[in-house]
């Protein structure tokens, strides 16, 4: 009989405790705070584009080549509304031969994109970068011209990649001297009140 009434109080026990979880009608709640803080904005030029040789001509010719994908891009991990844009620019395509310098001059290089827009190449989409004076049609690289840009005022927080697959076009005058020219292409970023 001891061990009858020992086992039943312990099943009304448990019994009783599963009534009162489920008659409980309190509800209490917490704050979460997180701060995700801003990252930066930079920009990335990589690799470098050989367009081949050519024989020496007694009329200009036209040399083109297409860089890698998305050489030229700019990531905004700051999503400030301030903006921004970059600029390219090509020097002289030059050759030292013993103090002798020979030289295709920058205006005859001209850059053109692959497509009417940047290709996004992760984050969030945002429509107000844009290529500026990039299109696809070639322009003189010879003074600087805008590439991507963001104008300020535009939506905040969206961070995104955006980069650009360009063609680069270099016309070789007639005579030109038998060399291996060279020359630097300088990718730069702006952030107006920065």
């Amino acid at each position: 009989m001891k061990k009858f009434m020992k086992t039943l109080f312990v099943g009304i026990a448990v019994l009783g405790l599963g009534f009162m979880i489920m008659n409980t009608n309190a509800q209490e709640s917490s704050d979460v705070y997180l701060e995700v803080t801003e990252w930066n904005l930079t920009i990335t030029a990589s690799g470098s584009i050989d367009l081949g040789a050519m024989p020496v001509s007694t009329t200009d010719v036209e040399m083109s080549g297409q860089f890698s994908t998305n050489s030229f891009y700019v990531t905004d991990f700051k999503g400030s509304t301030s903006g921004y844009y970059t600029t390219i620019q090509v020097t002289d395509l030059t050759w030292d031969n013993g103090g002798t310098t020979y030289t295709i001059p920058a205006a005859n290089v001209e850059l053109k994109s692959n497509a009417a827009n940047p290709d996004l190449m992760t984050g969030t989409a945002n429509a107000s970068v844009t290529l500026g004076s990039i299109t696809t049609t070639y322009s003189a690289i010879d003074s600087a011209i805008t590439y991507f840009e963001r104008n300020s005022g535009t939506v905040w927080g969206i961070l995104s990649q955006y980069g650009d697959t360009p063609w680069i076009k270099v016309t070789v005058p007639a005579f030109q001297a038998p060399a291996q020219y060279h020359g630097v292409i300088t990718f730069t970023l702006y952030e107006p009140g920065n």
